[in-house]
């Protein structure tokens, strides 16, 4: 490979890892992760209590069938 070659290829490699963003800390000034949990719903009522209680937060319900 040429040098110009070369100096495009890092340059674009350089572009690309910046702008994938994340550090994977937190920034100053911001809250803690809170630590999330999956649970286990037994009946309807469990489901209707748990999702009107978070309704201040985004809430994803998954349903996995076999069939």
């Amino acid at each position: 490979m040429n040098r110009p070659a070369l100096l495009a290829v890092f340059v674009a490699v350089a572009l690309t890892v910046s702008a994938c963003g994340g550090s994977g800390s937190p920034k100053s000034g911001t809250t803690t992760p809170v630590r999330r949990q999956l649970t286990d719903l037994h009946g309807i009522n469990q489901l209707r209590t748990a999702f009107n209680t978070a309704s201040d937060r985004p809430r994803l319900i998954v349903l996995v069938s076999p069939t």
